[in-house]
């Protein structure tokens, strides 16, 4: 009992670490060092609408977990990893959405620093995972870490895709 508990506590101080880094990151990664990304009304419109499906994706994978619980069905991860997959699946779908909308990056935002804040992220995440696998440990915590490259991996990729095609769209339309 009392290992779950130091456990729970370490998560929620790390959680509280990663929030106030996060703030700071941000600050340092705006144009003008606010904490807020400012957006136009379009970009407003359709982040609302990508609030919604990634709410809504959370909710679907929520009921997935509680039926299974209902139906005493066992997989081979602890529940806090699936409960986690589920909110990152809610992540990953509001980027999508914004992504391929228009309406990832805000006016302030560089997106060459949030680009570098990616990659350092993304390699935090993998660190604990080599050192289980070096270890041959089971994977249950770093199963977290696994799925947060997964979803930053894929993110990174849908933007580097989507500015490749941006572009070449605009040079067809400087050739035409």
């Amino acid at each position: 009992m009392n290992g779950n508990l130091f456990k729970s506590a370490g998560v929620a101080i790390g959680i509280l670490i990663g929030l106030i880094l996060a703030l700071a990151l941000i600050l340092i990664a705006n144009n003008n060092r606010k904490v807020r990304s400012e957006y136009d009304e379009r970009q407003l419109r359709v982040r609302g609408d990508a609030y919604r499906y990634a709410y809504y994706s959370m909710i679907i994978c929520e009921v997935i977990l509680l039926i299974l619980s209902i139906g005493e069905v066992t997989l081979p991860v602890p529940d806090y990893v699936l409960h986690f997959g589920g909110i990152l699946i809610g992540c990953l779908v509001l980027s999508t959405y914004c992504i391929w909308k228009d309406a990832y990056w805000g006016l302030n935002n560089n997106r060459r620093r949030y680009g570098i804040i990616l990659v350092v992220a993304g390699l935090l995440n993998a660190i604990p995972l080599f050192g289980a696998l070096s270890h041959k440990s089971t994977l249950d915590f770093p199963y977290v870490n696994l799925l947060t490259c997964v979803m930053l991996l894929v993110v990174g990729a849908e933007l580097l895709l989507k500015q490749f095609l941006d572009r070449r769209a605009e040079n067809r339309e400087g050739n035409a």
